[in-house]
Parts: C-alpha cells; structure tokens; sequence
C-alpha cells in the first residue's frame, strides 16, 4: 500500500473519508498529523519484524572500548540505529574472540522469551542519550561497574543492530521492507493518536490492544523458523496423503 491508500485507510477509521473523491478529506485530524503518525506506526511495526527476521536485517558496527567509560552512543555507521539486536565485547586486550553481552533491563515484553542468561555473562542497559551538537536523542548502551572497561581496547564493541525504515514522504512511497500484510497495522497504530485527539479514548484503547497482540503473534509467528531460515509446518500423515495423493 502507498502512503496515499494507508492515509484514506486512516480516514476511513475517522470519518475523514470523501466517498465520491475516494480520498481522506482535512478535517479534525489534518493531513500531516496523520502521515507523521504512519510514519511512527511503521518505524514500531518495522522495528519488531527486523528483530523477528534478524538475519536479513541486521547490520554491524563496531566502536573502541575506553577505559572508565561506560556509555557509548555508536554514532558513525550506527547512526541511524532504531533497535538493538545484541552487543558483543572483548574482555581482555588480548581477547581473540568477542563475548556476548546480555541486557539487564529487557524494553518491551517481547523479548523476554526463555533466554537462559550465563551467569558470569558481561550486561548491559539500553539509553536515551541526548545529542546536544546534533539536537536529538540517539539509543545508547551503558554497561554497569562491574563490566566497564579498565584498558581501552580498539573495536572492543560490537553491536548487531536494526537501521531506521526510510520514512515516506510522497503520496507514492510504500513501507520499505514490510510484508503487505503487515500494512493494516500500520492504518491501526495511525489511527490510535488519531482517535486520541478526537476524544475517543476508549476506542484508541481498543485499538492499542489489539495492535499489541497483532504485533505480538506476528513476532512469534517470524520466529519460528529453523536454522536454515524455512518456516516448520508439521503436517498429519493423513492430510499429507489427502494433499499430495488425493486419497480420501
């Protein structure tokens, strides 16, 4: 879907919809709110499908170990970082090999699975770090005293990320790298600010419930793949039978 069709979708949800123009119609809700809001529906949606699918989205950086410094805001090739996969670090100067850091803190729901954390395994957290030269904030790790580095150590982080969508801009551009049938999500999230400012709080709310349990099934569903990255579907002798032999 464009820009265009997800923006009529919304309107259609908001009764900001001209059924003779086919088209979302200013009202209330202007035009831009509502692309500004699609637009974070898709970084959201987008966020949670890469992390699914982390081998054909991830990307790396690597950034020095200071000594005594526990926070790093991986600027450079991470600059467009929009979530964390996993941080890897050297120890030791002399490490050959990279250890996996794990997250003290886990920021939504959806990460928490059954992931057994090693014991003497190194942490860290995620932050909000405010670029005063830039103006923005960036998405930063802080590692707690026990793990900060007391020797720098060059390209002693490693960081499997997930880069930020291209946002849409022209009534022609579609989600980048989104399943169509994840577009509908993009509509709902849309229309939740949307219904928000209209006051109808209840249905906003009905609507964010259903959004997270969407956004929920459709993480599950992604990962369960093998290791070779094909979907595992177990199918009943009978119904393999039926289905490739015709037999009744």
């Amino acid at each position: 879907m464009t820009l265009e069709e997800l923006r009529n979708d919304v309107g259609s949800m908001i009764n900001q919809y001209d059924d003779t123009t086919e088209s979302f119609v200013p009202g209330f809700v202007t035009k831009g709110e509502v692309d500004r809001w699609i637009n974070q529906a898709f970084e959201d949606v987008y966020k949670w499908y890469a992390l699914a699918n982390k081998g054909r989205f991830s990307s790396t950086a690597t950034t020095d170990a200071i000594a005594g410094q526990a926070i790093y805001t991986l600027g450079g090739d991470a600059k467009d970082l929009l979530a964390i996969e996993s941080v890897f670090i050297y120890l030791h100067p002399t490490d050959t090999k990279y250890t996996r850091a794990y997250p003290i803190e886990p920021n939504d729901y959806l990460l928490v699975g059954n992931e057994e954390v090693p014991s003497s395994a190194p942490r860290y957290m995620e932050r909000q770090i405010f670029n005063s030269d830039e103006g923005h904030y960036q998405l930063a790790i802080e590692f707690p005293e026990d793990c900060i580095p007391k020797e720098t150590i060059p390209e002693g982080i490693k960081i499997m990320y997930i880069e930020r969508p291209p946002l849409m801009t022209d009534d022609s551009h579609i989600p980048e790298k989104l399943p169509r049938e994840l577009h509908k999500l993009l509509v709902m999230g849309a229309a939740i600010p949307a219904l928000r400012k209209m006051g109808e709080f209840q249905t906003a709310n009905l609507f964010k419930n259903d959004l997270n349990s969407a956004i929920q099934s459709f993480y599950i569903q992604e990962q369960s793949v093998t290791s070779k990255g094909a979907k595992v579907i177990k199918m009943r002798r009978k119904d393999a039978n039926r289905f490739y032999l015709r037999r009744s």
